[in-house]
C-alpha cells in the first residue's frame, strides 16, 4: 500500500511543528534575560535619539492572515491539528527545559 505523498507531509509537518514547539519552549524558559536586556537596549537607543523603524500592527496582521490563509489551502484539513502539536511541544519545551 502507498501512502498519498500529502499524508506523508502532513505526517512530517506534524513531527516538525512538535520539535519546534519543544525548542521554542525550551528557549522562551531561558530566554527571559534576554527579553529585558533588549528593551533594555530599545530605551538607551531611544534615549541617545536612533530612531527604530516599526512596522504597522495591521500591516503585520495582514502578512499574518494570508500566510495562514496559504498555508491552510495548499496542505489541508491537517493544518488544523498544527497549532496543538506545537502547543504540546512548546509546553514539554517549559516543562523539561
Amino acid at each position: 500500500m502507498i501512502t498519498p505523498p500529502t499524508t506523508i507531509a502532513g505526517i512530517v509537518s506534524i513531527v516538525l511543528l512538535f520539535a519546534d514547539g519543544l525548542i521554542f519552549g525550551i528557549a522562551a524558559k531561558k530566554g527571559v534575560t534576554s527579553a529585558i536586556l533588549i528593551i533594555v537596549g530599545l530605551i538607551l537607543a531611544g534615549a541617545i535619539g536612533l530612531t527604530i523603524p516599526f512596522i504597522s500592527l495591521s500591516d503585520v496582521w495582514t502578512h499574518v492572515v494570508n500566510i495562514f490563509i496559504s498555508q491552510a489551502s495548499h496542505i489541508g484539513a491537517i493544518f488544523y491539528a498544527f497549532p496543538i502539536f506545537w502547543i504540546i511541544g512548546f509546553g514539554l519545551g517549559l516543562w523539561k527545559g
